[in-house]
């Protein structure tokens, strides 16, 4: 239990902003072109999607053509991938 614990506090931490964050929320200025993966139903008709931090809020970055094909790596590298 523990190890689990450690392993998602230090996986929260090292993504930063690539958390899943709906698009149309507000950012941090300081977070200005973060990105990271999100799957909201309402957005992209259900599938995975890259959003970005404008430094106001979040936005739509780029769509992805499934529910699990987005891959962060880093907070400022996020990708479509092929499911």
């Amino acid at each position: 239990m523990r190890f689990f614990t450690a392993l998602t506090l230090g996986f929260s931490l090292f993504m930063g902003t690539a958390i899943a964050q709906d698009v149309g929320e507000p950012c941090p200025a300081d977070q200005s072109g973060a990105v990271g993966c999100a799957n909201t139903a309402s957005v992209n008709g259900g599938n995975a999607y890259i959003f970005q931090c404008n430094g106001q809020e979040f936005v739509l970055f780029a769509p992805c053509g499934c529910p699990t094909c987005c891959m962060t790596e880093g907070p400022f590298n996020a990708v479509c991938t092929s499911g």
